[in-house]
């Protein structure tokens, strides 16, 4: 174990190494016994400290207080001006979509050609068995 690896397992599992898991709680012991993870144990001990004095909060006031919290979130939306539904309307993003997929659509029916490839038989053949036709292998 490294020191980076102790102060890591001190940062997620606190300042008492009895909490930790049980298979690092040897390896971290001698790293504890010294000054450096003395030092980090003990910032870690007084923020779990602070953790368990944290107060205790009644659920009506918390749940007022996030009421509160969304009645101004809701008063924030209906705060926007008049002109800025003419600039972004709702059924702007499906008809720009439709826009695009029409506009694709017409491209590649154009950018690709469509050629009936000859039916005779040894032109079939040559396309089944000709690997290069397909082209999986061809050289590059």
């Amino acid at each position: 174990m490294t020191f980076d690896e102790f102060r890591r397992l001190a940062e997620t599992w606190g300042g008492d190494v009895e909490r930790w898991p049980a298979a690092t709680r040897n390896a971290a012991r001698p790293f504890a016994a010294t000054l450096e993870g003395g030092r980090i144990l003990a910032e870690q001990a007084r923020l779990d400290r602070l953790f368990a004095a944290a107060p205790e909060i009644e659920a009506g006031r918390a749940e007022r207080s996030s009421f509160l919290v969304l009645q101004r979130l809701a008063n924030v939306q209906q705060r926007r001006p008049q002109w800025h539904r003419f600039l972004f309307p709702r059924g702007l993003v499906p008809a720009a979509s439709l826009a695009c997929s029409v506009l694709v659509g017409v491209w590649l029916a154009g950018a690709i050609p469509y050629v009936h490839p000859p039916s005779d038989p040894l032109s079939v053949m040559s396309g089944v068995f000709d690997v290069y036709a397909i082209g999986f292998g061809s050289v590059q």
